[in-house]
């Protein structure tokens, strides 16, 4: 993501809905930036399992976080919604890059707009493995078009 431009909407590729909560503001009246590192991995989490990277019956690997960042661009505040959107940007052999946009419901540019690397690895080795091709498959699939 280019951190002079703010993402729209129409490059996201799978969408979920997150409730704030009262305890998400911070003592600004606003969302407290660790929040957002939260929404980003409750997304990234909810597709793994939704496609079955995570807990499916293609490989037993693990991701671990290598390199995560966010932007601020607008704040949020409870009791809003925010809508995250969800797009690969880089399926690498071992790895995937996903990036986030955080938007305030029906709002088309992005409040913030956040990124991470996982590499995915044996569980009993932590050693790197590749991509399966059904996991790369439903990866692609999130990638937006060349």
């Amino acid at each position: 993501m280019n951190a002079k431009t703010i993402e729209t909407r129409d490059r996201f590729r799978y969408w979920l809905s997150v409730p704030t909560r009262w305890m998400d503001n911070d003592q600004y009246g606003h969302i407290n930036n660790a929040t957002y590192y939260s929404f980003i991995d409750t997304i990234v989490n909810k597709m793994l399992i939704d496609r079955q990277v995570l807990f499916g019956p293609h490989w037993d690997a693990i991701g671990l976080v290598i390199s995560s960042g966010c932007e601020f661009f607008a704040p949020l505040a409870f009791p809003q919604d925010v809508e995250c959107g969800l797009r690969i940007g880089r399926l690498g052999t071992t790895s995937l890059r996903y990036e986030v946009g955080i938007f305030q419901t029906g709002q088309p540019q992005a409040s913030a707009a956040g990124h991470f690397v996982h590499v995915f690895v044996d569980p009993k080795t932590r050693r790197p493995v590749p991509l399966v091709a059904a996991v790369r498959a439903a990866m692609a699939s999130l990638m937006l078009a060349s």
